[in-house]
Formats: structure tokens, C-alpha cells, sequence
């Protein structure tokens, strides 16, 4: 922790300092034409951004399914993270073996993100997210079976790419629904269902090992939980203010 705390001193924060401000603060537009440039007629339509107000998000339907969708994402996520190492020594895998499952997770949702991401950029956001929620759902069911190290692995690498796959693609998504007007306003609202889905998911999963004495009802949950956002993704339109 002490190493962590350094790295972030020393690395973190200072790079932090080198991140440009929002287009919009420094007078520019998102593709950086200056607002002086004849392309832009008006400076007031066209620097500042559009969007619903936090309000008035809370008064749309589109909300309340993302709120959803952050919930049970962040559930199966965290229920995953917590207990993957204890399935994994549990079925006889060593304890490095297993924080090396966690680890490949972790570096193919970095990579997700940045590679689906982009794809969704190109052939849409809803799309990818559907399809990756889809993978996420498939592959929780994979890891009730999951018995040696080659398959937890491979469940590795496709829940890892799939899940930063669509924590980009859902982020995306929110300005397309709200907006950009209020959307850290909004982000920070929808924080409230996300921390909700990864306090209670690895809770229900210790839980129901305690009872059964295995993970398979708790990874069905997670399977569960992902197939549900399949259908609540489909349903998100673009809010115009208007209510239920």
C-alpha cells in the first residue's frame, strides 16, 4: 500500500496535471476548431455543451434503466473479482495460479476498453454493449464448469475483454441518452446504483457458499444479472426531457 501511495505521488498526480481542460473551457469545439475560426457562427449554440439537466434526468425512463444496468453490472463484476480466487484454490488451483487469473482479468478489461471502445465509436454503442453483456452472461455459465486452469483462463480473457468493453461503450452511451450538459452530475447520481450492485454482489456470493459450500448459484446469479442488462441496454433512447 505504501508502494502504491508512492506511485501515485510520483506518477499519478503529476500527469494528472498535463490533462487538457474540457473543449469546451478553452474555447474550443470537440474536434479543436477555435471558436474564432469562420466555421463557427455562433459561439453560444455551438461552444457550450447540450443536455438535460439532473432533474430532468431523473424524470426519464432512460435513467432509471442505466441506473439498473449499473447496478447488476457492478454486481457480477465485484462478486467475480472477490471470489474467483477462492473458486480457484477451492477446485485445486495453486494460490499464485489463481492471482494470475485475476491479474489476466484485469489487463484484458484494460484492453476492452480501449479496443471495443473504438469499435463502438464505429458501428454503435448500444451494439457493442448488447454483445458484450451477451459474452458476460455466457461466460459466468462457463465458469460454473470451470474445473482446470486453461478454463479459467480462457473465462479470463473473454469476461475481461468483454466487461471493459462495455464499462466504454455504456459510458459512451450516456452522453448519446443525456447528453453532456450535466453528465458528471449524472455520472456521479448513477455512482449510487453501482456501488449499491458492488457491495451486495460479493456479500449474496459468500453468502450462498456458505450455504451450498460452492459458487455455482452465485456465478448463475452473476449470469443472471448480465442477461438482464441485454434487454435494459435495447431499451435506452435518446431523453428529450420528457417523462415516463
Amino acid at each position: 500500500f505504501i508502494i502504491i501511495g508512492l506511485i501515485a505521488w510520483l506518477v499519478v498526480i503529476p500527469i494528472s496535471r498535463l490533462v487538457k481542460k474540457s473543449p469546451y473551457e478553452i474555447g474550443a469545439l470537440p474536434d479543436g476548431i477555435k471558436t474564432s475560426s469562420k466555421e463557427v457562427k455562433n459561439e453560444k449554440d455551438t461552444v457550450q455543451p447540450s443536455g438535460l439537466s439532473v432533474l430532468e434526468t431523473f424524470k426519464t425512463r432512460g435513467f432509471w434503466l442505466v441506473t439498473c444496468i449499473w447496478l447488476l453490472f457492478s454486481f457480477c463484476m465485484f462478486l467475480v473479482i472477490t471470489h474467483i480466487i477462492p473458486h480457484a484454490t477451492d477446485i485445486g488451483i495453486s494460490a499464485v495460479e489463481a492471482a494470475a487469473v485475476l491479474s489476466l482479468m484485469g489487463g484484458t478489461r484494460a484492453a476492452g476498453m480501449v479496443l471495443l471502445g473504438s469499435v463502438a465509436d464505429r458501428v454503435g454503442r448500444k451494439k457493442i454493449a448488447i454483445i458484450c453483456t451477451l459474452f458476460q452472461a455466457g461466460v459466468m455459465a462457463w465458469l460454473i464448469w470451470a474445473q482446470g486452469l486453461w478454463m479459467l483462463c480462457l473465462f479470463a480473457i473473454v469476461y475481461g475483454l468483454a466487461s471493459g468493453g462495455l464499462l466504454s461503450s455504456i459510458t459512451a452511451l450516456l452522453g448519446d441518452t443525456f447528453g453532456l450538459n450535466r453528465i458528471d452530475s449524472i455520472l456521479g447520481v448513477l455512482s449510487v446504483g453501482w456501488a449499491i450492485g458492488a457491495a451486495t454482489g460479493p456479500v449474496i456470493g459468500g453468502l450462498v457458499f456458505d450455504v451450498s459450500n460452492n459458487y455455482s448459484l452465485a456465478f448463475l446469479l452473476g449470469a443472471v444479472a448480465m442477461a438482464i442488462i441485454a434487454p435494459l441496454t435495447a431499451l435506452i433512447r435518446r431523453e428529450t426531457g420528457r417523462n415516463f
